[in-house]
């Protein structure tokens, strides 16, 4: 039984910054700095400012909540001797965007501007996506290595029929 060579099968996913304790934490800190506002300007007489203190409680927590949704974005690397698949994928876990490129042809590039580092481009046969975009520059630049690594040991492969460089 001869089974397909996978040299790279990656997931990319947004760093995670706070944890769901963090998050209780910061809301109770944040909560209760409002109420303890809240409570200053209803002793004198400011009705309305108090209420803005909740409406600041509500903005921060639906921020959150967005950031945390942001976070559930994936991309999904997989390299073969065949293809490269790369498929990105919604908060919701839906497909927002699958390509296959023919591994032979594929290059992958990341742009440097000076000092800063660009965003990751894969292409081939006149086609081009960009992705990684949450990943920080050194990731980036790792990240290339190790999918043109992958690149090589598939081009190895189909040229030669070696599967010793398998990642």
């Amino acid at each position: 039984m001869s089974g397909i060579t996978v040299y790279l099968d990656a997931v990319l996913e947004p760093p995670r910054a706070l944890s769901p304790r963090g998050f209780a934490v910061v809301m109770l800190l944040v909560g209760g700095v409002s109420a303890v506002c809240s409570i200053v300007f209803l002793a004198m007489q400011a009705y309305p400012v108090a209420g803005f203190f909740g409406l600041d409680v509500l903005l921060v927590w639906l921020m959150f909540r967005a950031n945390f949704r942001s976070q559930r974005l994936r991309t999904y690397i997989r390299i073969t001797a065949e293809t490269v698949e790369l498929v990105e994928t919604d908060a919701q876990g839906r497909t927002r965007r699958r390509a296959e490129l023919p591994s032979l042809f594929t290059r992958v590039r990341v742009a440097e501007r000076g000092q800063s580092v660009g965003p990751l481009c894969i292409s081939a046969s006149g086609r081009s996506y960009a992705f990684g975009s949450f990943l920080t520059g050194a990731e980036r630049r790792s990240l290339v290595r190790r999918i043109d690594d992958a690149l090589r040991a598939a081009k190895a492969e189909r040229s030669t029929g070696d599967t010793t460089g398998v990642d």
